[in-house]
């Protein structure tokens, strides 16, 4: 498995995060450093993003839902309903990333540094998130201190 690392033009586009909990919480953290045009929709949403001015929509997901959407991101915590969305997605031409599963996605979120007109993103494409944390940590820390 081979991904490709790219930026997307994203600005006047619908990404789509299907759950509201934690693990969407996690994604669209970094997301939304890049575009605020962001669809939460899951029966729960948590609070936390009800101030954020995301378009928030309490209901089960059907694939009409992913009408007008250029990016998914299924983290709903369900396997199977991530399947589903994932095989919903693909039909229509929509890249979905199903969270927590590399073998899922067409696409992975790296670890992201951004710092004014410059992002890094560090990637172990989607086998060791954590790794990739720690190494953009470690390239924060260098620029803090001028050093990169």
């Amino acid at each position: 498995m081979v991904f490709l690392p790219v930026n997307i033009r994203i600005d006047g586009r619908k990404l789509l995060f299907v759950g509201g909990g934690s693990i969407a919480m996690h994604k669209i953290q970094t997301v939304e450093r890049f575009t605020g045009d962001i669809t939460v929709l899951a029966p729960e949403i948590d609070p936390r993003l009800e101030d954020k001015g995301f378009t928030l929509v309490w209901k089960a997901y059907e694939p009409s839902d992913l009408e007008d959407v250029v990016l998914v991101y299924a983290a709903t915590g369900n396997d199977e309903l991530n399947r589903r969305i994932r095989d919903d997605a693909r039909a229509r031409g929509i890249l979905v990333n199903v969270v927590d599963s590399r073998e899922l996605s067409d696409f992975i979120s790296p670890a992201v540094l951004k710092q004014d007109d410059m992002t890094i993103a560090v990637s172990s494409d989607g086998r060791n998130a954590r790794k990739s944390v720690e190494w953009r940590n470690r390239l924060q820390d260098l620029l803090d201190r001028g050093e990169l």
